[in-house]
């Protein structure tokens, strides 16, 4: 008998998980009959709706206490300020052998500990959106030692999954992994408007940017040695390239990328103290 996922809030992260399952579909609804979502949020609700139409089940908040199933898989996806007790409403849809999986930045298992007392399987999640396209980096961590297949298959199957050993190097997990998309696309929107200040056509400058970061990334996949050394290969002495590197150098550029790791980090322990 197959098994039902439920996420409960479903905002962009949990629109990349149901995207990535959806693109891998016939390995995803061998071992799970169906997505139910759970959103306060009645335009979030409508949204959902038309992007999936008949691929998901939105469950009225409602009537959850009406439902006569008990869910295996539980992806909290919601705020991390809304972990409270109104997570009673949810109670008789899960019982021991539930698999919880939370995706709430800075919220340690102990917080989620406390909600399902009787659940032995709750595993901390940290991802970021390119799950979308099944190219997610996720790293968890649980008390369960040996997390097996079917503990993981949900992960699996959105792209490259990583043990912790240990729980305190989650802050700065979330500052990579889950910020570091937000970085990415800031310095290509940076780029963008410098190429376009010159003269250049948004669109074909837009266009000419992503071939370049596409190819960069893909390449990561080939090219071996430090990013450093990767770096100096294309950094010619008396260059274009040399320039720019110089001018980064000059306004403290790697200042500001630690200093911004730091504040994401500052932030997750912030709201592992939130209440």
């Amino acid at each position: 008998m197959k098994d039902e996922v439920l996420i409960i809030g479903c905002g962009e992260i949990g629109t990349a998980l149901i995207d990535g399952w959806l693109n891998k579909s016939k390995i995803f609804f061998k071992k799970v009959s169906q997505i139910n979502i759970v959103d306060k949020s009645l335009k979030r609700k409508l949204v959902l709706k038309k992007k999936y139409k008949n691929k998901i089940n939105i469950i009225d908040q409602n009537k959850l206490n009406n439902l006569k199933k008990n869910f295996k898989y539980v992806f909290l996806a919601f705020k991390p300020k809304d972990l409270n007790f109104s997570l009673d409403l949810y109670k008789k849809i899960f019982n021991k052998n539930t698999n919880f999986y939370s995706l709430l930045a800075g919220k340690k298992l102990d917080d989620i500990r406390t909600f399902f007392p009787l659940n032995k399987n709750i595993i901390r999640v940290m991802l970021n959106t390119s799950i979308s396209v099944n190219s997610g980096t996720i790293a968890v961590y649980s008390l369960k030692r040996n997390l097996n297949k079917n503990d993981l298959f949900l992960l699996n199957i959105l792209g490259n999954v990583h043990k912790l050993d240990n729980e305190k190097f989650f802050d700065l997990i979330t500052a990579i992994v889950g910020s570091g998309p937000a970085y990415f696309y800031y310095l290509l929107e940076l780029m963008e408007k410098t190429a376009v200040s010159y003269g250049l056509r948004k669109k074909f400058a837009k266009k000419i940017i992503k071939e370049t970061y596409i190819g960069t990334a893909k390449s990561l996949n080939i090219l071996d040695g430090e990013f450093s050394d990767l770096k100096r290969k294309i950094t010619s002495k008396g260059g274009t390239t040399e320039a720019a590197i110089k001018c980064l150098n000059k306004n403290n550029f790697n200042k500001v990328i630690s200093n911004s790791i730091k504040e994401s980090v500052k932030k997750a322990k912030i709201l592992s103290f939130k209440k």
